[in-house]
């Protein structure tokens, strides 16, 4: 055992560089061969589980990343990141479970109450599975935490908008702008917002005259109007102008006459 633990520290070490300067794909392959061995010691495998798992969640590939993240919590399971991780890759991809990572988001929240970006991310799943209550508290308590950053403040505006308290969201919107008015990307989620609520309204008069039109009423009948008869002529045209002569005729000049002078 001894004798690997040198292998084990140089593939963990390897293993950090690669996901520090962005190659996931080198990360991955040392990591992988670390965890692949039977008798790692507890504090390296956990953090080449935990390692693999965020590498995985930053893929997408939100399966392979529940695997190892819920593998690193069997090490730590007090792990604030941890769950807030593996939250995170339940919430996401084809084969979500919400309930699930709703548990998790819920633990990470307790054990680090100073994250807003968590909370945030708990608020807003909060409200799309229906907890609305619970989810804006956490949402409002994320926007006191962090009341300058967009990402926080998107959510709430998208959890009210969600809710149905658009008011509050353009209120909400309109007092970060004030504290901000300065950053371009306040500037972006008012530009968003304003958009999205007028393509909504303008969808709704839609909808509403499509169904005056189907009504039981019969067809709308757009007012349009067809002229009369047309008036009738009296007679033939006739010109008020006085007749006059046409113009004579161009006389032919000459192209040269004998006494004239050329030079």
């Amino acid at each position: 055992m001894s004798e690997l633990l040198p292998l084990f520290d140089r593939l963990l070490t390897l293993g950090r560089h690669f996901q520090q300067i962005h190659r996931p794909q080198e990360a991955l392959h040392y990591l992988g061969r670390l965890a692949a061995f039977p008798q790692v010691p507890a504090a390296l495998a956990e953090e080449s589980q935990a390692r693999l798992g965020e590498i995985q969640l930053g893929r997408k590939r939100y399966r392979r990343a529940r695997k190892h993240l819920a593998i690193a919590l069997l090490y730590r399971p007090e792990s604030a990141r941890y769950h807030y991780l593996l939250g995170s890759a339940l919430a996401k991809g084809r084969h979500a479970e919400p309930e699930r990572a709703l548990e998790h988001y819920r633990k990470a929240v307790e054990l680090d109450t100073e994250q807003p970006r968590w909370l945030a991310e708990f608020g807003l799943l909060c409200v799309q599975q229906g907890e609305t209550d619970e989810g804006l508290g956490a949402l409002m308590q994320a926007v006191q935490q962090a009341p300058n950053d967009p990402d926080v403040v998107g959510r709430l505006v998208k959890a009210l908008c969600l809710a149905g308290r658009r008011a509050e969201a353009k209120d909400v919107l309109r007092a970060a702008r004030f504290r901000n008015p300065r950053d371009g990307r306040f500037r972006l989620l008012w530009q968003v917002f304003m958009f999205k609520q007028l393509h909504r309204k303008q969808t709704g008069e839609r909808r509403a005259q499509q169904r005056s039109w189907m009504s039981d009423e019969g067809p709308a009948l757009l007012p349009f109007r067809l002229p009369t008869t047309e008036p009738q002529s009296e007679g033939p045209l006739r010109r008020e102008d006085e007749p006059e002569a046409l113009p004579g005729p161009h006389l032919h000049r000459p192209q040269r006459r004998p006494d004239w002078k050329h030079g």
